[in-house]
């Protein structure tokens, strides 16, 4: 059972059709209602969340009435740290502020942290062992690091206005050196994007410094036909890592995967690859035995993946569909060289965030 997802207006009907054969062959389902909420959110949904046979599905840890709306996520050693958004605004326009809970591997809240804004992106730098965390996607950025042993939260102020217009979305290491989405970027008169899309970020005297490293109208390799094309990057969203290194930036409402192989550096060489639908976060699975971690925004939920006996496949790609994709809330395994989705997770209501916890040793 797969989904091709071909163009947009086929995408509901082949994703329900599928939807619907994967609940009938489903042996587990995970029955939630989230916890309460501040009485100024809208009410969570009931969900019911099925997995493919093989797979378990447990919740890992729920949002309170205190912190809801979990968002981003990252694991770093033997923590788990995901971004609440709360009730705040995109662009931080009503100085409302987002939670930044720190978890053990068992989910247990070690810390909880307070950042002015909208959180999105979420990382740990293992360099310097400090969390960055950015705020305010669609526009007035904020980016702040957190000290996770001793509480300090520092401050950097981004360029105003930003190069391209818009927000900061999520952060990514590669190697020494760090990289940012520019979202929500400003588009000229022909709605094309001809300003940094994906940005090289340094902190320094309370200063984040960018570089432009790739810019919204680029030029790529689409992995499927093999031919040149020029891309309109108009939605840089999450980022990740793949399984070579190579920084992947997910051009959410563009349905596309941009790939950046040695990011930042002269031999620096740019490939897409068109999967139909938005997405979110992707994940190449690092290793064998552990859990996947997905984030549920809707049901403010954190669930706990694992595969039955044999464990994952590593290498396996994971990505998930959001509840402003079009489709019904899902995870599912992508392959990389059509483009081709695969549910295993579904009945999600809205998955935003995706990370792998290894086993402990």
């Amino acid at each position: 059972m797969f989904v091709r997802f071909l163009r947009k207006g086929s995408i509901s009907i082949l994703v329900s059709l599928c939807l619907v054969a994967l609940l009938a062959t489903t042996i587990q389902v995970v029955s939630t209602t989230a916890p309460a909420r501040a009485d100024d959110t809208p009410r969570s949904k009931r969900s019911k969340v099925a997995a493919l046979p093989g797979y378990d599905v447990r919740i890992f840890a729920q949002g309170t009435s205190a912190y809801f709306n979990p968002d981003s996520i990252d694991v770093a050693g033997n923590y788990v740290y995901v971004g609440y958004q709360n009730s705040t605004a995109k662009d931080g326009t009503d100085n409302k502020t987002s939670t930044i809970v720190q978890y053990t591997r068992r989910g247990q809240v070690v810390h909880i942290f307070t950042v002015l804004g909208h959180n999105d992106g979420l990382r740990f730098n293992p360099s310097t062992r400090l969390l960055w965390a950015t705020s305010n996607e669609d526009g007035n950025p904020r980016i702040v690091t957190i000290n996770p042993d001793t509480g300090v939260i520092t401050a950097y102020t981004f360029p105003f206005p930003t190069p391209h217009g818009g927000g900061h979305d999520d952060v990514i290491f590669v190697g020494d050196k760090a990289f940012i989405a520019a979202s929500n970027p400003a588009l000229n008169s022909s709605g094309v994007n001809t300003a940094p899309a994906v940005d090289e970020i340094t902190l320094t005297n309370g200063l984040a410094v960018l570089t432009p490293i790739l810019i919204g109208n680029a030029t790529a390799t689409d992995l499927v036909t093999n031919q040149q094309v020029t891309l309109n990057l108009t939605d840089p969203d999450s980022q990740s890592l793949d399984n070579q290194g190579n920084l992947v930036q997910d051009d959410q409402a563009d349905a596309q995967l941009i790939f950046l192989h040695n990011p930042g550096t002269a031999q620096q060489t740019v490939t897409r690859l068109p999967i139909g639908t938005q997405v979110d976060d992707t994940l190449w699975i690092p290793a064998t035995k552990g859990k996947m971690l997905v984030v549920d925004g809707e049901a403010n939920t954190i669930y706990a993946v694992t595969i039955d006996r044999t464990g994952f496949t590593k290498g396996t790609v994971y990505t998930e569909a959001p509840s402003d994709s079009g489709v019904a809330g899902f995870v599912g395994t992508l392959d990389l060289t059509t483009g081709t989705i695969t549910p295993a997770i579904i009945g999600l209501g809205s998955p935003t965030g995706l990370a792998f916890l290894p086993e402990e040793n």
